[in-house]
């Protein structure tokens, strides 16, 4: 979020009423990727997941400093799959996925699904505050585009 602050008095040498001190400014370009929440949107809707702690979030926290872009599509009638530009640390196991769940393929995929599959995948986080028909109905169609960027 971006906060717009008035100056303080006319009297250049007192502070500015806007001067939160030090550590405080939200355009701070050296802020920690690791101090900021992973943001999902898919078709520029805004989707709450709750990130697995695991270093395969930590590297995708990374990456979004800029925003990732990804090209989805449709699969298997369970997930919409779409690949980044580069590839991150996995630990793959063999798991049971459902609707709202989100997992990383093979280090370089990202597959968000919308119904129930098992492989062997890296779980990301899942989809929270929607039901499964609104995740169907996000992401039962050919393509999306989801965006992972990070916020404060």
């Amino acid at each position: 979020m971006y906060v717009a602050v008035s100056g303080g008095g006319d009297n250049p040498s007192e502070p500015d009423s806007g001067d939160l001190g030090p550590g405080t400014d939200d355009d701070d370009p050296d802020q920690k990727a690791d101090d900021m929440k992973i943001v999902l949107t898919v078709d520029g809707k805004n989707v709450d997941v709750v990130w697995e702690d695991n270093p395969s979030v930590d590297a995708l926290r990374e990456l979004a400093k800029n925003p990732i872009t990804i090209a989805m599509e449709r699969y298997g009638g369970f997930e919409q799959t779409g690949s980044m530009e580069s590839a991150i640390v996995r630990n793959d196991t063999s798991i049971q996925v459902g609707c709202g769940d989100i997992v990383l393929y093979r280090g370089i995929q990202i597959c968000l699904y919308y119904d129930d599959n098992s492989y062997s995948f890296t779980r990301l986080g899942k989809i929270s505050g929607m039901s499964d028909s609104e995740i169907r109905l996000m992401l039962d169609k050919p393509s999306v585009t989801a965006v992972l960027s990070l916020e404060r």
